[in-house]
């Protein structure tokens, strides 16, 4: 018998730990597409806990409150650390691997981020996660049936004390003046009229039912029947508590200044320049890896380092693109990206694989043949309008080294574009 209750324990627990991830579902969807913690939606991961611990038909007692917190903080966990920045990966389109999760959290920016978000998210939670687990508890130590046990419940009426047993006690409760902070009675004296009233059973078991639910609300030892309580869960759980409500403010404002002053995201621009962060290679010429192409310039360029791709683009650039030569206004860009072959079918062409890139495009795009320095080169040109309105001209030149589809990205603002026949050689 006390294995089988181990077993049921752990059975809820798995269950409670299931429904606190799908309760985390809104809290993910807020903070990746809204660029915000709301911190009211951590009452839907301990609610879908809740659920999910009660659907096991598991046992309620005061362990309920210790998993039920225990599994909120794994659940947040996950969220943070781990769901939340592979969403990000997949949205900056990069290749989902245990190698490229962990590299996330080797760069300081994107590590100091995340943390700093999941310790407000854990400080929030322990909050509004408290409140509910304390009136678990609550309910839990005054012996509350299993199916009767509530996070929150709109009204105070249940199957064995209706809305007229309630109201009942609170005439008892109004005949002797206490209905307010300042107006309060000794637990002897209102027990013993609640006993006249609904018999000594009956009348006993009503104090301690709406004490349990927050109706009855105790003052200096002394107890009053808060009508508020009584049609308002809000003020029956005592979400209004000034003290809490205070801490709650303080620390969103605090919260609030902090994110707007420091917060940035991964991939997230912004007017810092390139010479801010880690340094790049100078360059004047670039030969592409396991190739005889040479790229040569008629101004020093910058061969962008891993970290300041990582910034500037999103850690999932480093690790598709061989090379982003750049000048310093981001301008002039050429991107470099070898595509081996073993992935594709023995007779796919270079030709057919820009084609494929033209296929993705809104508008129709024709690829050209060129020669260019005695190799073969087919190329896709297309405009698009970019920030402030500039038009700028992407140029995209596919080479079939024998081993890899080498691609040479040319992207400039059309005005003032590189001309790439000069430049590739």
């Amino acid at each position: 018998m006390e294995e089988q209750v181990k077993n049921r324990y752990v059975i809820g627990t798995i269950g409670a730990l299931i429904g606190g991830l799908i309760g985390s579902v809104p809290w993910i969807l807020s903070y990746v597409f809204a660029n915000m913690i709301y911190a009211i939606l951590s009452v839907v991961i301990v609610v879908c806990a809740f659920y999910g611990y009660k659907l096991t038909k598991a046992k309620m007692d005061k362990k309920l409150p210790i998993i039920l917190s225990v599994v909120s903080f794994i659940a947040i966990t996950i969220t943070m650390l781990v769901a939340i920045p592979l969403i990000y990966m997949s949205k900056e389109g990069v290749t989902i691997s245990f190698e490229t999760f962990q590299r996330i959290y080797q760069i300081e920016e994107v590590t100091s981020v995340i943390l700093t978000d999941y310790v407000i998210s854990l400080i929030f939670c322990v909050l509004v996660i408290g409140c509910i687990v304390y009136n678990l508890n609550k309910q839990i130590r005054h012996g509350v049936q299993d199916k009767n046990i509530r996070i929150i419940t709109q009204s105070v009426e249940n199957e064995m004390f209706s809305k007229e047993d309630i109201e009942r006690a609170r005439e008892v409760f109004e005949r002797n003046d206490a209905l307010s902070k300042k107006h309060t009675i000794t637990k002897e004296l209102i027990v013993e009229d609640l006993q006249r009233e609904f018999g000594q059973e009956k009348g006993s078991k009503i104090f301690e039912y709406l004490k349990i639910e927050g109706v009855i609300k105790k003052k200096s030892n002394k107890y009053y029947f808060s009508e508020k309580a009584q049609n308002s869960p809000y003020y029956r759980y005592e979400f209004t508590n000034i003290k809490i409500f205070i801490i709650v403010v303080i620390i969103a404002v605090a919260i609030a200044a902090l994110m707007y002053l420091t917060k940035t995201y991964p991939g997230r621009q912004d007017e810092t320049t390139i010479n801010d962060i880690a340094q790049g290679e100078v360059i004047s010429s670039y030969t592409i890896e396991n190739t005889d192409i040479t790229l040569e310039f008629d101004e020093n360029m910058i061969n962008l380092s891993d970290e300041q791709i990582a910034y500037y683009f999103g850690e999932g650039y480093s690790e598709v693109y061989e090379s982003i030569i750049t000048g310093s206004d981001f301008e002039k860009m050429i991107m470099i990206i070898q595509n081996n072959k073993s992935g594709f079918d023995e007779d796919y062409s270079a030709r057919q694989f820009l084609e494929d890139i033209a296929a993705e495009y809104e508008e129709e795009t024709e690829v050209i043949e060129k020669e260019i320095s005695g190799k073969t080169f087919y190329v896709l040109e297309r405009e698009y309008e970019a920030n402030e309105g500039k038009v700028y001209l992407e140029q995209d030149y596919i080479y079939d080294s024998g081993d890899s589809f080498v691609c040479i990205i040319f992207d400039n603002i059309k005005e003032n574009a590189m001309n790439p026949e000069e430049i590739i050689k």
